[in-house]
């Protein structure tokens, strides 16, 4: 029998063969590689006739058969790219809000950063950072110009708080903040958006303005503990002296109280040093009870520490000095009775830091020399050594 016949035979079966089959025909090895491609052909047509299985359909013609279809996924893919588009904007917004609060540590500059910010989306007359402190509302960066508010939802937007948009920072602070814009309106940005938009908005800054609130209050505390002493809660020496000679240098009137605890070595000879840093801590609180909110008492070393004395006059200083003096005296509980001398100087014209220190530690030699438990007055150049000597009734 001769092959053709058969082999043609295979070739119009090839509509059902698989691409194995195909090539296994090919290696038969006698007949052209022509009738290969008559096979494949026939293949491809018969695969073109067989209907598309059920459910199948194409996507294109069916968009192409019903143009309504197209242009509803036209306007939902519009609807989307906007959507994308004000997510895109605010986050870049954040993000330079987030960039421009980085460099915010100090409280004075908070306020104004953290308003600077909120401006980009409401405009306000005015803004107040508040930090609940002591029992009080305390305002960072100046007096408030309105009164805090209450804090009960995280967002408060101005048509729900009479005009001021409220944010509440608490989360930044160990215990309750928040920052108020007074009349605020929302800016082009947010304008004509409802207020779901504009409260997610709200939101959002209020998460990046409580985390730096946050950076601010940590600043403050390692500030504060570094430039305060452990043991008496008095001002470091050199936090004091910084702060003189910005008073000095600046041209303000200043006076100083040096202040020296009489007869110390002999409480720790008699006591030890635990007791002696008893002592220490007691007269430091006692100091930091008789100054004014604006003075600073700093510790110059050892028993001696040192009362800085903005906008007071000589006789005023000295009113402060006896009252330091009658303070630490009567301390109770300590090992021993404890008393202090004091020398007190003020800033003359032409002054310098070290001219008044030198003054005010004369004059207080000159205390310890008379007895102690006293305090002595440097008076003005030109009455040269004269020292104004004021003793207390109360004998040692």
């Amino acid at each position: 029998m001769s092959r053709g016949p058969a082999l043609f035979a295979a070739a119009a079966g090839l509509a059902g063969t698989s691409a194995v089959g195909l090539a296994g025909l090919a290696g038969a090895g006698w007949w052209p590689a022509a009738l290969i491609v008559i096979a494949t052909a026939a293949a491809a047509a018969a695969l073109l006739r067989r209907p598309l299985a059920p459910g199948v359909t194409s996507t294109a013609m069916h968009l192409i058969e019903r143009p309504e279809l197209l242009a509803r996924r036209r306007q939902h893919a519009q609807e989307e790219l906007a959507i994308l588009e004000d997510a895109q904007e605010l986050q870049r917004g954040v993000f330079e809000v987030s960039a421009e609060l980085v460099g915010c540590v100090e409280e004075p500059d908070a306020r104004h950063r953290f308003a600077a910010a909120m401006r980009r989306y409401w405009a306000c007359t005015g803004a107040d950072l508040l930090v609940w402190e002591r029992g009080e509302w305390r305002s960072l960066g100046g007096p408030a110009s309105g009164a805090a508010p209450t804090l009960n939802r995280p967002v408060l937007l101005p048509a729900e708080a009479a005009g001021d948009l409220i944010l509440d920072l608490s989360p930044g602070v160990a215990g309750q903040a928040c920052l108020v814009l007074r009349q605020a309106c929302p800016q082009p940005s947010l304008d004509g958006r409802n207020p779901a938009d504009q409260r997610y908005v709200a939101e959002v800054l209020r998460g990046q303005l409580a985390l730096s609130l946050r950076r601010v209050m940590l600043y403050g505390e390692l500030q504060a503990l570094a430039r305060t002493d452990p043991l008496t809660g008095t001002h470091r020496r050199w936090y004091g002296e910084h702060r003189l000679r910005e008073l000095v240098e600046g041209g303000a009137v200043v006076a100083v109280a040096m202040v020296d605890i009489d007869h110390f070595k002999a409480v720790n000879d008699a006591h030890g040093h635990a007791a002696g840093d008893q002592v220490l801590a007691a007269v430091g609180a006692a100091l930091r009870a008789q100054v004014r909110t604006g003075d600073l008492v700093c510790r110059m070393g050892g028993e001696e520490f040192l009362a800085i004395l903005p906008d007071s006059s000589l006789p005023g200083a000295e009113q402060v000095a006896n009252r330091l003096n009658a303070a630490v005296a009567a301390l109770a509980g300590l090992p021993s009775a404890v008393t202090v001398s004091v020398g007190v100087a003020a800033c003359h014209q032409d002054d310098d830091v070290e001219a008044l220190l030198a003054r005010a530690d004369q004059v207080l030699y000159q205390a310890k020399a008379d007895g102690r438990n006293r305090v002595v007055v440097a008076l003005a150049p030109g009455e040269h050594l004269r020292t104004r000597t004021i003793r207390r009734a109360r004998s040692e």
